[in-house]
């Protein structure tokens, strides 16, 4: 008995307190009188007659609530301050931050002893008081009825669900904005040949809560004298890489889509001379975030494979082997901010080789980078990165007598800008 006694007196505790937030927060449906019903519920700490503030990633503060009604995973609130009516939408993520009962407005508060049945207007008596100065405008229905809460099942929820994944306009908006970080090596050393390089590249990506495109290319070129001849040899790397993500498909689920291309010399033969890797889509999984916890995603991706190398034959001449498969793309991704300043990033690609003709899977051949990153804050834009690349690729050693791994270190300066 006081057990249960206990816990019936601790349930307040789990509230919504001020200033806690969650993200990743859906409208699912609006009910009429601005009433909106989320993706969040008792599950997330939601309480009835909670107070908080929805945010949005790219337009900021977009509305006051007090939740009227709650379920395990969804809830009911009650918009009453919309400043910005076109922030208010399904196809968004929002950010639900709790407040402190001082911050809700008198009129306001009565609302916490008003709650009626959700969805059923009719019985009410409709005044005549002139245009809602609170009244939500855009893609949203009007009214809504409990009817249109039923769960869509089967053809329909495959509709509606690609209709929520490819929204043009929400598109549109997505890839207004780029972010551009260019950077420079000025030091940087590999174990192959073990020669100083240096290193110039650019990125560029949307700043965007859905659709992200992004983009990298790199040039890596080294200057070696052989001891013996002390003729100067030049070894030299090309890479770039293009993705497309659907983000947050589902709760823990993202689209992916990309393109790498490599190129490498170690010596006068390309090792590869091209590498094209090519991925219509595959699926992240988001294992784990918080505020800390940038990212902890594992991803799966099929990869058309086109490899080019170049071979010297027994009389000498430069030949080219050109090679088709299927690779299986699996990637483990990590972005840690240790504090303010400083962050630490990990990407591992691991991409065993498939032949098509007999669909024989060569577990040795792995395509395997690691990419480590220490990231420190200069100064605003200003960055200063140590990268640590470990690479492992079977065909440097069967098929030009190189070693079959590479380590790479390098110190670079960064610089970020918006476009």
């Amino acid at each position: 008995m006081w057990i249960i006694l206990g816990l019936l007196l601790s349930l307040p505790s789990f509230a919504l307190e001020s200033f806690e937030r969650l993200k990743n927060v859906k409208i699912l449906k609006v009910l009429d009188k601005n009433i909106i019903f989320i993706n969040r519920g008792l599950e997330d700490g939601i309480q009835i007659h909670d107070h908080a503030k929805l945010s949005q990633e790219e337009e900021g503060y977009s509305a006051r609530a007090i939740c009227l009604k709650v379920k395990a995973s969804e809830s009911y609130w009650k918009l009453y301050r919309i400043p910005y009516s076109e922030t208010i939408s399904k196809d968004l993520s929002y950010t639900l931050v709790g407040m402190g009962d001082q911050e809700i407005p008198s009129p306001e508060a009565k609302l916490r002893h008003q709650i009626s049945k959700l969805g059923d207007e009719s019985s009410e008596k409709k005044s005549e008081t002139g245009p809602d100065p609170f009244s939500v405008k855009g893609d949203l229905p009007d009214k809504i009825t409990e009817r249109d809460l039923i769960e869509t099942v089967g053809p329909e929820q495959r509709k509606l669900f690609v209709e929520q994944a490819l929204n043009q306009d929400q598109m549109k908006r997505d890839l207004k904005d780029f972010r551009v970080s260019l950077y420079a090596s000025p030091f940087s050393r590999q174990s192959i040949n073990n020669g100083q390089s240096y290193r110039l590249g650019a990125r560029a990506g949307n700043v965007a809560s859905k659709y992200r495109l992004s983009g990298q290319f790199e040039a890596q070129e080294t200057q070696l004298t052989d001891p013996l001849t002390k003729e100067k040899v030049s070894t030299k790397t090309h890479q770039g890489q293009a993705q497309f993500v659907i983000h947050r498909l589902s709760e823990s689920l993202s689209s992916l889509s990309l393109i790498n291309y490599n190129s490498q010399y170690f010596t006068e033969l390309g090792t590869p001379k091209s590498h094209w890797q090519v991925g219509v889509i595959g699926f992240t999984w988001h294992l784990f975030e918080n505020k800390t916890w940038e990212y902890f995603d594992l991803s799966y991706i099929p990869l058309y494979d086109i490899r080019t190398t170049e071979l010297l034959s027994a009389s000498g001449n430069k030949l080219s082997d050109k090679k088709n498969g299927l690779r299986h793309g699996l990637r483990l991704g990590v972005k840690n901010r240790l504090n303010e300043l400083v962050a630490f990033e990990n990407l591992l690609w691991v991409r065993p080789y498939q032949e098509l003709s007999s669909w024989e899977l060569d577990s040795g051949n792995l395509n395997l980078v690691n990419d480590l990153k220490l990231i420190f804050n200069l100064s605003g834009n200003l960055f200063f990165d140590y990268n640590l690349i470990y690479q492992y690729d079977k065909l440097w050693k069967t098929q030009n007598g190189l070693p079959a791994s590479n380590t790479i270190n390098s110190v670079n300066l960064r610089y970020d800008f918006d476009l």
